[in-house]
């Protein structure tokens, strides 16, 4: 998965990340597949072009369907 080595090399240049911490964002399955791969949590959000059932399918810990949705699943 690509998508994973991109988030790999974001993980490799932040100072000793906590993957606990970590949360990726995305709008496709691509996006959640790679935190799966990973091993970080995941919010598939339902703005951008993937759907529903596209990110519960993937596994994605959390869903969104609007940014507003985002922060509370942060803190």
């Amino acid at each position: 998965n690509k998508k994973a080595d991109v988030i790999a090399y974001a993980i490799s240049q932040m100072n000793a990340p906590d993957l606990s911490r970590l949360i990726m964002i995305g709008d496709r399955e691509h996006d959640i597949l790679g935190a799966k791969q990973m091993g970080i949590d995941s919010i598939g959000v339902l703005y951008g072009y993937g759907d529903r059932p596209e990110h519960e399918k993937a596994g994605a810990t959390y869903i969104a369907e609007k940014v507003e949705d985002i922060l509370p699943l942060l803190s």
